[in-house]
C-alpha cells in the first residue's frame, strides 16, 4: 500500500513540525517543487541527518585490553578474518552490507561490495 502523497497546507504543517522539533533535522525544500511524491523525499532527507552507529566485527584472538590500550598510531593488528573475504557492516543488531576496506588519499575507506 502506497501512502497518500501530502497536501500543500499538509506538506508545510509537517515540515514546520520538524523544525520545531528539531532545527538540525529540518530540511531545506527546493524551490519550485510541487509536494505532490515529495513525501518520501522529505523522510529520507530527515533519515539521512540522523546519527547511526556502524559496526564492524572481528574475530581479534588473542586481542585483550591491554592491546587495546597500547595502541599506537600506525599499528597493525591481526585478525583471524581472511584478508580475500569481504567484511559484514552492522547497525543496531542489524547486518547491511558487506564491505572491504581500501586506502584513499591516505585515509582509511569502507567500499560496500554486496548488499544483504
Amino acid at each position: 500500500m502506497t501512502p497518500e502523497p501530502l497536501a500543500t497546507t499538509e506538506l508545510k504543517d509537517s515540515q514546520q513540525a520538524v523544525a520545531e522539533i528539531s532545527p538540525v533535522l529540518s530540511p531545506q525544500l527546493p524551490e519550485g517543487v510541487a509536494p505532490q511524491g515529495y513525501t518520501k523525499a522529505l523522510l529520507s532527507a530527515l533519515a539521512a541527518k540522523l546519527p547511526l552507529q556502524l559496526d564492524l566485527r572481528l574475530p581479534l584472538p588473542s586481542f585483550r585490553v591491554q592491546n587495546l590500550l597500547s595502541l599506537e598510531k600506525g599499528q597493525v593488528i591481526e585478525s583471524a578474518w581472511p584478508h580475500t573475504e569481504d567484511l559484514p557492516l552492522w547497525s543496531g543488531g542489524v547486518h547491511l552490507v558487506w564491505t572491504e576496506f581500501e586506502v584513499v588519499d591516505q585515509k582509511l575507506a569502507v567500499r560496500v561490495t554486496r548488499l544483504v
